[in-house]
């Protein structure tokens, strides 16, 4: 481990840990990632990895919120709708299977960020910056 990049690793394990710590270990992460971007005493290589270790962070949070809201509104709703209005047990039972599936949706979104997170190490190791799948890539970095 190469002593400049000392910090991107404690933000790196603090950010692999976040779906495990009901998401503390990620605030940690993003906060020291922000504070290491502040000083600019870090390579662009490392700072990139902040940026994508933060921009990974709240898109995996806005994803858990809405897929939350989402959740809890289809099941109250379905079992609001069994209670008050229109008694069938098929709709029960739709209700009763939405939380596995948010369930579901949830482990994959989690292996697919610690997926994410090991491809960045890897990245890091190799002393590549962070890029993002969107955006275009810049000329040096193409093969």
């Amino acid at each position: 481990m190469q002593q400049h990049h000392k910090g991107i690793w404690i933000t790196y394990l603090l950010s692999l840990f976040t779906p495990f710590t009901l998401l503390i270990s990620g605030v940690v992460a993003i906060v020291y990632a922000g504070y290491r971007l502040d000083k600019g005493e870090d390579s662009d290589v490392v700072n990139s990895h902040y940026y994508g270790l933060i921009r990974t962070f709240f898109l995996n949070l806005t994803f858990f919120v809405v897929l939350i809201v989402t959740v809890a509104t289809s099941n109250g709703l379905l079992k609001g709708v069994t209670n008050y209005w229109y008694q069938a047990s098929w709709i029960d039972q739709v209700a009763n299977i939405i939380p596995y599936i948010g369930m579901l949706f949830a482990a994959v979104a989690i292996v697919v960020w610690i997926i994410r997170m090991f491809l960045g190490m890897n990245k890091l190791k190799q002393n590549i910056p962070m890029t993002f799948g969107s955006e275009p890539q810049p000329i040096s970095t193409l093969p």
